[in-house]
């Protein structure tokens, strides 16, 4: 009994000790093994460490100061912002598409609250084409302690009607009915906040420019593609571009930001970092229709003016020739390569009593008239030169034009009426600016006239 225990003792004891040799001369050799192939690897098929960033100690749980600052200006403004939809009337037919049957949709804009009484700013070219007695303006405004709180503002929709428009400088004021108490303070100290109190606004001299600089910061706000409310922020790009309005006439001292602008942004403000109103977003350069980070903004001292003389007067008046000219493509055709060619004079006109001719078309020919080359001695080379210059004077100024006018040379030929057989002298008239509403009531059916 002993020698058997004895004997199965020992060979237990001699048969671990040899299983655990074993596995220790395995583990050794397969950690030789691994260590060669591994070291005869190229760099790039070794086992890589972790990319994993350690976290900050304390992960922000707020925004950033600069995100901050535009939140609040963004929050601050959107009760003034609106969205404007158009709509055309259809005769004869009905429309499945639109609230209204008989009714298209013309498209969406958008625009902002100028004052407490209710206005509206947008640009003409918004509304130019639609029925001015079906303009819908969205809003937002403040929800009571009753209403759903997932959202501080609500969405309302009202009619607006058109107060008055100056379509030389894509600008229209609409009318809201009246509003709530709480919307209507709401939407006032948004747009206050911004430029401030327009009661001193009486005439272009009280308009308190705003200093602007490129590379400062600019917000965009507005509906592109009828997204309501949407924000984009950029720079001022430049200063002093020059777009053309619906009218054909330029628009000057325009503002340039890379704020992404679209189709629907048109009428919307265009903020400064201190969330001041410092234009309205306008026109894009693009060749697809779409932000190419080339927008225009009209810029606020050109808002104010144009705007306190709608709500004043009622329209826009400005001073004027009383004449009309030839557009610039038609007069190279015949031969003329600068300046502004009269087209006519009206008998009514201060030009015409200062002796200002106009061409004629007769049997013969044409007569060629006046040529203006010069305004008070600037030179001008295009009708563009011509509305800038007038833009710097008031009615009842005199002015002094600098024509080029023409006789035959060949007083043998005198029908012959072409530039050829032409000569040219200038001479200086002067005369006194009228008013632009005055050359339209008295000669209305004059196509292109300098008013």
């Amino acid at each position: 009994s002993n020698s058997c225990s004895n004997s199965c003792s020992n060979s237990c004891s001699n048969s671990c000790s040899n299983s655990n040799r074993r596995t220790i001369i395995n583990t050794v050799r397969n950690t030789v093994r691994n260590t060669i192939l591994l070291t005869s690897l190229p760099p790039f098929l070794l086992p890589q460490p972790s990319l994993s960033l350690p976290l900050p100690p304390n992960p922000p749980t707020s925004l950033l100061p600069n995100e901050q600052l535009l939140s609040s200006i963004f929050t601050a403004t959107i009760p003034s912002v609106v969205n404007i939809d158009t709509f055309k009337p259809i005769q004869g037919m009905n429309s499945t598409n639109s609230l209204n049957m008989g009714e298209v949709a013309l498209g969406t804009g958008s625009g902002f609250i100028w004052d407490s009484s209710g206005h509206v700013i947008t640009n003409y070219h918004v509304i130019r084409r639609a029925d001015l007695n079906n303009i819908n303006v969205a809003i937002l405004s403040p929800k009571t302690p009753s209403n759903d709180r997932d959202s501080e503002f609500k969405r309302t929709v009202h009619k607006a009607t058109l107060v008055g428009y100056d379509e030389d400088k894509d600008i229209a004021v609409l009318q809201l009915p009246p509003l709530s108490p709480l919307g209507k303070k709401t939407a006032w100290e948004a747009i206050s906040r911004a430029h401030g109190s327009f009661s001193s606004l009486g005439s272009e001299n009280s308009i308190p420019p705003i200093p602007l600089r490129v590379g400062q910061t600019a917000l965009a706000i507005g509906n592109p593609f009828g997204l309501d409310h949407s924000l984009s922020v950029g720079v001022i790009s430049g200063l002093g571009r020059e777009v053309r309005s619906p009218s054909g006439r330029p628009i000057t001292n325009v503002i340039q930001t890379d704020a992404a602008i679209n189709p629907g942004n048109s009428g919307g403000p265009l903020l400064d970092s201190s969330g001041r109103l410092i234009g309205m977003n306008t026109a894009i350069f693009s060749t697809t229709g779409s932000s190419a980070g080339i927008g225009f903004a009209i810029p606020f001292d050109t808002l104010a003016y144009v705007v306190t003389m709608i709500l004043r007067e009622g329209k826009v008046v400005r001073p004027a020739l009383g004449i009309s000219y030839l557009e610039g493509s038609r007069a190279r055709v015949l031969g003329i390569t600068r300046g502004v060619l009269v087209l006519d004079v009206p008998t009514t006109s201060k030009c015409y009593q200062a002796g200002l001719r106009g061409t004629l078309r007769s049997e013969q020919g044409i007569t060629i008239g006046d040529i203006i080359v010069a305004f008070d001695g600037k030179e001008i080379d295009k009708e563009a030169d011509l509305f800038k210059a007038l833009e710097g004077h008031k009615i009842g100024d005199s002015v002094t034009l600098t024509v080029s006018r023409s006789t035959v040379k060949d007083s043998k030929d005198s029908q012959d009426f072409s530039t050829d057989n032409l000569t040219f002298k200038d001479i200086k008239i002067t005369t006194v600016l009228q008013s632009s509403d005055v050359v339209k009531r008295t000669d209305t059916k004059v196509a292109g006239a300098i008013n």
